[in-house]
Parts: C-alpha cells; sequence; structure tokens
C-alpha cells in the first residue's frame, strides 16, 4: 500500500472533528518541557479511540500505532504548525524530529522503521510512507530529521474537514494534580 491508498483508508477511519476538538481543548496548556510527554501520550491515545480501536496504541519503540485492518505500524508524530500556519494556509516545509540520538550523531539509519509516519497538526493529519520519507531523513547533531516539502505527504483530513466543539471546564493539569494528591493522600 502506498503513501496515497494510505491516506484514503484512514480517511473515513479517524474522526477529525473529535481530533481537532481535542487539539483545541488541549490548547497550550502542555506545551511545556515538563507536560510534552503528557501530550503526546493523549494525542496517541486519542487517535487510537479516535479511530474506533483501528489504530491501536502500542507505544512501541519507533511505532506508537498498529493498524488492526492492515498490519502495518504507524509512527506518530505532532507539532502544531507543521502541516497548516496559524492563518490556516499550507505550509511549505516540514520539519519532523523522527529520532533522538541524546547528542550523539549517529547518521541517517532507523533500525526496524516503522511503515508510516502520520503527521499531527491542531485540525489536520497526514500521512507519508517510509519508503517515501526516508529520501528526506537529514543527520542532525542530536538524531534524525525529515526535512520535505509538505507535498511529500498525503492529507488524510484538513482543517477545512473540521468542526471544533468547545469544551468547557476541561483542564488536563488541574486533573493530573487531583489525581496525585489522591495519591498522596491515600498514604495518610
Amino acid at each position: 500500500m502506498n503513501t496515497k491508498q494510505y491516506a484514503q483508508s484512514l480517511r473515513n477511519a479517524i474522526n477529525q472533528d473529535c481530533y481537532a476538538s481535542l487539539i483545541h481543548t488541549l490548547g497550550n496548556e502542555l506545551n511545556s518541557r515538563k507536560n510534552r510527554f503528557d501530550k503526546s501520550d493523549i494525542i496517541e491515545r486519542a487517535v487510537e479511540t479516535y479511530s474506533d480501536e483501528r489504530l491501536e496504541y502500542v507505544d512501541e519503540i519507533g511505532r506508537d500505532h498498529r493498524d488492526r485492518e492492515t498490519g502495518h505500524d504507524c509512527e506518530f508524530k505532532y507539532h502544531g504548525g507543521s502541516l497548516f500556519t496559524a492563518k490556516g494556509n499550507p505550509t511549505k516545509r516540514i520539519v519532523l524530529k523522527l529520532k533522538n540520538s541524546l547528542g550523539t550523531h549517529k547518521g541517517t539509519d532507523i533500525e526496524d522503521p516503522a511503515d508510516f509516519y502520520i503527521v499531527g497538526d491542531r485540525s489536520a493529519l497526514a500521512v507519508i510512507s517510509w519508503q517515501d520519507i526516508k529520501q528526506y531523513l537529514v543527520a542532525t547533531s542530536d538524531g534524525i530529521e525529515a526535512r520535505m516539502p509538505r507535498t511529500a505527504v498525503e492529507m488524510i483530513f484538513e482543517p477545512q474537514d473540521c468542526t471544533i466543539r468547545e469544551v468547557e471546564g476541561v483542564s488536563y493539569l488541574a486533573e493530573k494534580a487531583a489525581a496525585q494528591r489522591r495519591v498522596i493522600e491515600s498514604i495518610l
């Protein structure tokens, strides 16, 4: 299955309204260095839920989801502004960190890459196959990036496909603090 075919396969599989509403609801609350891991966990688990479990969250090295329908492994990369600018215009280039080598330069080899890379933005998802992305790999001082023209990816959905539902009173950080307090107080 190539990139275009896989994008078409996923187009009706993911509830784009729920995805866009979740990202809108999270806003900038989890953008700090300390909270970015929570944000990625929430978004990656949401993709599982919003695909009716088709994209099973597996959280393995180099892959976040396994497509239960096709068997493909997918790595999810979220970066606000990667596909569309703040004004809603398509970006010209996409830069994604595919691997972090923690400060030791190791070239552009990725052992056992995922079959597909799903690119997440605020109200958009795109996909690119390993076969298509590998030509854009660049070694950096701390890992491997894919630096590619936006035309290299196939859109699964775009902002104009989404209806964002305003959800009031949801704060992940408040929920997390309350859960931490419950754990602490359970020892009293």
